[in-house]
């Protein structure tokens, strides 16, 4: 049986038709919201951020709860009120330039951005000779790091979770207006097309602080009390696999501009000679690097989910 074509209704199947149609009413519902929300002048962006996150801080839900949880078991520290807003902030911070990305010119994007130029450099260099691939945690704004990426010359490729229809086409609209190839998580092809993009000099881009693959490589995050994590093997497979170089890189908010931090080159160690030890060898390296860049701007870690078995709330 052929599919639809691009945009014709998504047939009833018995048994299922409330799910369905809810599904994508509430999918058109959030795209509608989204588009509305993008076209807020980013000037009133800013206080509703602020006001958002003190609000929310005086009242922990669950994903707060976890986010706690998760910070305290990087740092072996409690996690206090002042640390929470700060946080809540944060994440309205992000959320709000994602939704008003499409928005912005070339030249409000790169004035946005604070990099060493070092550092800068290097990513250019490696990214236009060998090829990279940058691995990123929840942190910052990932969405404004990779449209600077694209807006000064290095156009990213990502991966993206498919949500509702609605939604995800949005996103694709917006992104690929940017300069951004996105592909669908659930691409069968998404491996092999990301190793095409990096071979191609495109800048490939995964966020995996979370593992939500069925496999993954065990790291050790290097905590006061060290605690255990699986991170996704991608990055280090499109490397090996393209020949690119892994980078990690982080992103923090300072005042209303954001600064990126990268990474040194990351190579498997010598002693790691199977395919797996490779992959387990490359992440953790990733793994340390987070570590790092976390624990000197918890706020700016956007990871509201289970992380750990000693962090769930």
């Amino acid at each position: 049986m052929k599919p639809p074509p691009p945009g014709s209704p998504v047939p009833e199947a018995p048994g299922r038709t409330a799910t369905i149609g809810g599904t994508e009413l509430r999918s058109r519902a959030v795209a509608a919201g989204l588009r509305a929300a993008g076209g807020v002048p980013w000037p009133v962006w800013r206080p509703v951020a602020e006001l958002t996150g003190t609000a929310l801080a005086l009242h922990p839900n669950r994903g707060l709860r976890q986010w706690q949880a998760n910070v305290t078991a990087l740092t072996g520290r409690p996690v206090g009120r002042s640390l929470c807003r700060r946080a809540l902030v944060s994440w309205a911070h992000n959320n709000a330039l994602s939704m008003r990305l499409g928005h912005f010119t070339r030249e409000q994007v790169i004035s946005r951005i604070v990099m060493d130029p070092e550092q800068e450099e290097r990513l250019r260099t490696v990214s236009a000779t060998r090829g990279a691939v940058v691995a990123l945690p929840h942190m910052g704004s990932w969405d404004l790091a990779g449209a600077w990426a694209c807006a000064v010359g290095m156009p990213v490729s990502t991966v993206a979770e498919q949500l509702g229809r609605s939604e995800f086409e949005l996103f694709l609209r917006e992104r690929r207006r940017l300069g951004f190839t996105v592909h669908g998580h659930r691409d069968p092809l998404v491996g092999q097309k990301l190793i095409a993009d990096a071979r191609a000099k495109k800048l490939v881009c995964l966020l995996v602080d979370r593992n939500l693959s069925r496999g993954g490589v065990p790291v050790e995050w290097p905590a006061p009390r060290p605690v255990r994590s699986l991170m996704p093997i991608g990055p280090a497979h499109v490397a090996l696999e393209s020949g690119s170089m892994l980078l990690a890189l982080s992103s923090t908010f300072e005042g209303g501009r954001l600064r990126l931090q990268l990474s040194d080159p990351i190579e498997a160690e010598p002693g790691a000679r199977s395919r797996v030890s490779r992959y387990q060898s490359m992440m953790q390296q990733v793994c340390v690097f987070f570590h790092e860049r976390i624990t000197e701007r918890p706020e700016d870690w956007h990871m509201l989910q289970p992380m750990f078995a000693e962090g769930e709330s």
